[in-house]
């Protein structure tokens, strides 16, 4: 049977879904969507960072938000999960395809009626639209479709939650610089003037004003402040090479901080009630529901499936004739599958508990984190002011005690103990301020407003 007449007039059309692709591209100076609605920085932010001479904690971020890969990951990982949406969607919908066949045959039959049979030695050619609908297979569409959204949010906060870990980790690196500079700062003067104090005593030994011990004591003196010096330095490397592997950026850019820390003004117990809006806590809680989703999906396999097929010939020549279009409904129930369901319920249910479970811990780990972070910061504070107080009186002290000393009043051991003393003290305060800097990054990312995105901001 042909229908070349009906063939001719049908319009056979092809539609292709185009979707944009959300790639991200490392080290392009450009900073894509995904990264930018979870870190709260454009491309403007990453141009702005790289035209200047010296770069702050946020310009460094910028940088390492663009340049390194493990964002970039996670964003891909949110592509993925937007095609797999789609995937879900698919799987409900109508499935059209177009299909031919032509088939051949010997002309010599056995048989003592074959020259009777139907349509005998002519090649059979056929064209058609085939489809299906799927109605449903147990719960597998519900399934998949709750999932795909859970996977999507699963991949979402994952990549804010690495994006608020990715600045307390470049917080830590870039103030540890500027503590190890401001310290080698400091050491490098107080070796100057021990060099100065040394020169002194030996111009005054060799007339009788200084004791060997006063020597001897100021050389050790400036020995273990040479021997810091080295130390720091090393230490200097170090954090350099660690902020660059983080960020990229040379060993040898300029920083700057231009931040200043203060108390918090929300109290603890009002921080501690936002731990269900965290990033770390909704994931664990987007992981919850693909677990849910699988446990869904098990129990659906008890379920019936039921779909519908049907083809629709637009041609047909030679061999066996057939009807112009045919419908058949599929349907099958699962009777008994050696306990395989069974098992799959109690492994979902089991992953499911898991996944809850874990809940619960990155709920506790995010209350203690809120607290840890908001008691060390205002720890730090009090610290840091203290010092900042004992940095004063110890400047104070030295001046007068050198003031003394010119007059003849004091020692040159007196000198040195005072030196000591303020090297120390303003050694401890650079410590205490860059760590009350860190604890405030800290307590931000703990409490979700750090990095600040439109949510935040």
């Amino acid at each position: 049977m042909s229908r070349n007449k009906i063939f001719h007039f049908l319009t056979v059309g092809f539609f292709l879904l185009l979707s944009g692709c959300a790639t991200v591209t490392v080290d392009d100076g450009k900073m894509e969507k995904p990264l930018e609605k979870a870190t709260g920085l454009t491309t403007e932010s990453v141009k702005q960072a790289l035209e200047k001479n010296e770069l702050s904690l946020w310009d460094v971020y910028a940088l390492a938000s663009e340049r390194t890969a493990a964002l970039a990951t996670l964003a891909e990982n949110i592509e993925q999960a937007d095609a797999q949406s789609l995937q879900a969607i698919g799987a409900v919908l109508p499935h059209v395809s177009l299909a031919g066949s032509r088939s051949y045959q010997s002309t010599n039959y056995i048989g003592s009626n074959a020259s009777n049979t139907i349509g005998s030695g002519i090649p059979g050619t056929s064209l058609y639209l085939t489809g299906t609908q799927t109605i449903f297979t147990g719960l597998n569409e519900v399934a998949g479709i709750t999932g795909a959204q859970s996977t999507k949010d699963f991949n979402e906060y994952s990549l804010r939650d690495r994006a608020g870990q990715l600045l307390l980790d470049i917080a830590g690196s870039f103030y540890t610089v500027l503590e190890l500079e401001e310290t080698l700062e400091s050491k490098q003067t107080s070796r100057e003037l021990t060099e100065k104090i040394l020169d002194q005593l030996r111009k005054w030994q060799t007339v009788g004003r200084s004791r060997p011990s006063e020597v001897l004591s100021a050389a050790a003196q400036l020995a273990r402040l040479s021997a810091d010096i080295l130390g720091t330095q090393n230490e200097l490397l170090k954090a350099r090479e660690q902020l660059t592997t983080l960020s990229r950026v040379k060993p040898s850019q300029a920083l700057k901080s231009g931040e200043t820390y203060q108390v918090p003004s929300a109290p603890l117990s009002q921080l501690e009630s936002i731990v269900d809006s965290l990033p770390s806590v909704k994931t664990a809680s987007a992981n919850v529901g693909i677990a849910d989703a699988y446990l869904l999906q098990a129990h659906g396999q008890h379920l019936p499936s039921l779909s519908v097929q049907g083809n629709y010939f637009l041609e047909k020549d030679g061999g066996f004739p057939s009807p112009e279009w045919n419908v058949q409904l599929l349907a099958s129930l699962p009777l008994f599958q050696g306990g395989q369901i069974v098992a799959q319920e109690r492994i979902m249910a089991s992953r499911k508990r898991q996944a809850e479970m874990a809940l619960a811990r990155a709920k506790r780990s995010a209350r203690g984190d809120i607290r840890e972070s908001y008691k060390s910061l205002v720890n730090c504070i009090a610290e840091t002011e203290a010092y900042q107080k004992a940095l004063v009186a110890a400047e104070d002290d030295y001046q007068a005690v050198v003031k003394d000393y010119r007059l003849s009043l004091t020692t040159n051991l007196e000198v040195m103990r005072t030196l000591n003393t303020l090297e120390d003290t303003k050694v401890n305060y650079i410590k205490a301020k860059y760590q009350a800097l860190y604890n405030q990054i800290w307590l931000g990312v703990a409490t979700g407003e750090l990095p600040k995105t439109q949510e935040t901001k």
